[in-house]
């Protein structure tokens, strides 16, 4: 006899269905509605440790956990009795019992469960006139981490998922009754290149961030972002908090943004703490053009003139074989495309290129670990491949550029967010190349080795002030919305693209974002199918273009 797939049940007098194995809790959390607890999570084992989630079964004599009891045929259940809100009125009584009042100072104050709950079912005052237990503060346990011991609650959500997630048990549980306490491990440190992951997971003020501790509180940030992780292939979907400093408004923290399709609830160490280059002083903030020597702050209009000119006057007298475009992976789906509508389709030039490193040849980008790292640091090789930024016929790729150049048979190369001498240096001397050029141009947020050759020198967005999309290593699109202002004087590269355009009078093709996604979609095969609507804060397929690896 076959077992049944969907169980009805009652919960709260409302009929319910869900699928057979699914727990009370989770039943109650897909009709949208409520019951507290601390030590469960969608993503971890199930311990039912902290009590908070007892509910009410009809016909059981006790009260029982609601993340650790399957739902049956027939099973009602009461998650607001009276036995229910008592016992969880006791839960929250031994919680506090010795954990410090300092919401104040805490930095999980205002987004805290433990003072949430503790608010609305918990009592209005303790019974406890014994002194508490204190235990170690601001401890670092980490490179990311620091842990305040006395306001552990012993859920367990950290211990967990350095044991079945990351798979490194860094974290353990030590003691026994009310002295057992989360600890590491001897010899050992939270460095397992996830660990801020155990600030999320922590219910309370135990686990925060050295990089965001006392910075701000919730209510201070102005803006919680939607976006896209552009540090490598996987496309991670995060949510950027931003908070108005002396400055103006900076980035505080990245957090994961839950997408089953791509990162789950997770993101690595990289991704969470590696945006302070977008807020870094000493990025380029304005046009700069090479005059006796050094380069010099312009305006666009002088930049823009510039290279129409030098370009106008190379492609008069040797062609559009004497040009070369390498345009990186970090770009987006819009701005690669106006790089190929303009260079390719109506200036003629066949050597265009994105690929840098090896890892962004086909079948190179593979899984650095068993969760989300890859080995190919760009957000958008496979959309770059399927919008063909790739050497047309007789074109040349990158490493073929450079040696043209070194042999004088390219005159002129417009370099986007590419750092051309760092990342090659190794296989041949890319700066004696580059030096005889007769017009380099690079795009990029910072004065690197390949910008300090140029003769112009344009300033770039970061991922975290563009709108666009991006295309993962799984060819799902995705979107990217801008939570900072654009550095210094920077304008967006789309903008530049279509003001060169109109200064060499080529047709291009004119718009927002949202504007070239629509001609992107309607050109080129591999995303005909995809609108910006449906791309939503979730991302959408590609059909038709295969994964990286």
């Amino acid at each position: 006899m076959e077992s049944k797939q969907v169980v009805e049940l009652i919960v709260d007098g409302t009929p319910a269905q869900v699928p057979a194995g699914t727990s009370i809790l989770e039943a109650v959390l897909r009709a949208g509605g409520e019951i507290p607890h601390f030590c469960y999570h969608p993503k971890l084992c199930v311990v039912g440790s902290c009590r908070m989630c007892q509910v009410e079964v009809q016909g059981v004599p006790k009260l029982v956990i609601s993340c650790a009891t399957p739902v049956a045929d027939g099973m009602e259940v009461f998650t607001a009795s009276e036995r229910v809100k008592k016992a969880r009125n006791a839960v929250l009584e031994f919680l506090l019992l010795n954990h410090p009042l300092d919401c104040p100072v805490c930095d999980k104050g205002g987004e805290c469960p433990l003072q949430d709950y503790t608010l609305r079912f918990g009592p209005g005052e303790s019974r406890f006139v014994e002194p508490k237990i204190h235990r170690i503060k601001h401890q670092p346990i980490g490179p990311f981490v620091i842990f305040d011991a006395e306001r552990c609650i012993l859920c367990t959500r950290c211990v967990r998922f350095c044991r079945d997630v990351t798979g490194t048990s860094e974290l353990g549980v030590f003691g026994r009754g009310d002295r057992s306490e989360i600890g590491l491990f001897p010899g050992q440190s939270l460095e397992n290149g996830y660990s801020g992951n155990v600030i999320d997971l922590c219910p309370v003020g135990a686990l925060t961030s050295r990089d965001y501790r006392f910075q701000a509180r919730p209510w201070d940030l102005i803006t919680r972002v939607p976006s896209i992780c552009g540090l490598c292939s996987a496309g991670c979907n995060i949510t950027v908090d931003v908070r108005h400093k002396g400055q103006g408004p900076q980035i505080l923290r990245i957090r994961p943004r839950v997408n089953n399709e791509v990162n789950g609830h997770w993101i690595c160490d990289e991704g969470r703490f590696g945006f302070h280059f977008a807020q870094d002083p000493g990025r380029i903030g304005t046009p700069l053009i090479r005059r006796d020597g050094e380069l010099l702050p312009v305006s666009w209009d002088e930049t823009i003139d510039r290279i129409a000119d030098d370009l106008a006057r190379i492609l008069r007298e040797k062609g559009a074989e004497a040009i070369g475009v390498i345009a990186s992976a970090r770009l987006t789906n819009e701005e690669a495309f106006l790089i190929r509508q303009l260079f390719g389709d109506r200036l003629g030039i066949s050597h265009i290129d994105y690929r840098v490193k090896r890892s962004q040849e086909p079948g190179g980008d593979t899984p650095e670990d068993h969760l989300l790292r890859r080995t190919d640091k760009y957000p958008n090789s496979v959309g770059m491949r399927a919008l063909g930024l790739l050497p047309g016929v007789h074109g040349m790729g990158t490493r073929e550029m450079l040696h043209a150049a070194t042999e004088g048979r390219l005159a002129a190369l417009l370099v986007f967010e590419e750092d051309l001498v760092a990342a090659l240096s190794g296989e041949f001397a890319a700066a004696e190349s580059l030096k005889k050029l007769e017009l380099l141009v690079v795009h990029d947020l910072f004065l690197t080795a390949t910008a300090k050759l140029a003769h112009v020198v344009l300033p770039g967005l970061s991922s975290y002030e563009k709108e666009g999309t991006f295309t993962n290593c799984a060819g799902r699109v995705q979107r990217l919305h801008p939570a900072l202002e654009p550095f210094g004087r920077t304008i967006p590269l789309v903008e530049f693209l279509q003001r060169l355009a109109y200064r060499m009078e080529l047709p291009l093709m004119e718009g927002n974002t949202e504007a070239v996604w629509n001609e992107l979609a309607r050109s080129v095969p591999a995303y005909s199918n995809v609108t910006y609507e449906s791309i939503g804060e979730s991302g959408t397929p590609l059909t038709d273009t295969p994964p990286a690896s």
